[in-house]
């Protein structure tokens, strides 16, 4: 039986990932490696948002650990919460929340409204976790910004659709010499 679970929650990892990545336009590479991002950011912070809750479950309520879990409960202001029913993303979130809320015994115990509101808390982890990593994407929804002011910044410099990345690149190194004048880096940032 945990061996099912396990497999479901893999696939409802993947459920959320593909809904996900829907909206970016990635080359099939890109898309893999997205996915790999995506998961890995869906599973981590779902297991962060379950230690939460389970630690303000059966652990000690004023610990740091049980704190977020706790102050989510205790608020009333959880905007959110109708936000993320309208993410294509949320249904799955939802059911990979209740699948590991149900594979732990230490959770069972919980009374319904408890157990709806973890579910909401760990949903909205992983789909802020999962839109966070999409961005991060190279044809990620956030990029589409850069990507436009690369190409006007290029076409403003007289350079043809392709070459306008590469200008607007240029430009940007300039600048950031200019800033940097006598400031030795070490390597690149991995921000």
């Amino acid at each position: 039986m945990a061996q099912a679970r396990g497999k479901l929650i893999d696939e409802l990892t993947d459920d959320v990932t593909r809904t996900a990545l829907a909206s970016a336009s990635l080359t099939a590479e890109d898309r893999v490696l997205a996915g790999q991002r995506v998961r890995q950011a869906i599973a981590a912070e779902a297991m962060g948002a379950h230690r939460d809750v389970v630690a303000a479950t059966v652990g000690d309520k004023d610990s740091p650990e049980a704190e977020p879990f706790s102050a989510y409960l205790n608020s009333n202001d959880r905007p959110h919460v109708e936000q993320d029913q309208t993410r294509p993303e949320t249904v799955a979130a939802r059911k990979l929340a209740a699948e590991l809320l149900a594979a732990d015994d230490r959770t069972h115990a919980m009374d319904a409204q408890r157990t709806g509101g973890a579910e909401d808390y760990i949903a909205h982890a992983v789909v802020f976790a999962a839109e966070a990593a999409v961005r991060k994407a190279p044809g990620g929804p956030s990029q589409a910004p850069a990507a436009a002011a690369g190409a006007a910044a290029g076409t403003a410099a007289g350079a043809g659709a392709v070459a306008a990345p590469v200008v607007a690149v240029k430009a940007g190194v300039a600048v950031t010499r200019e800033k940097e004048v006598g400031v030795y880096r070490r390597g690149p940032s991995i921000g």
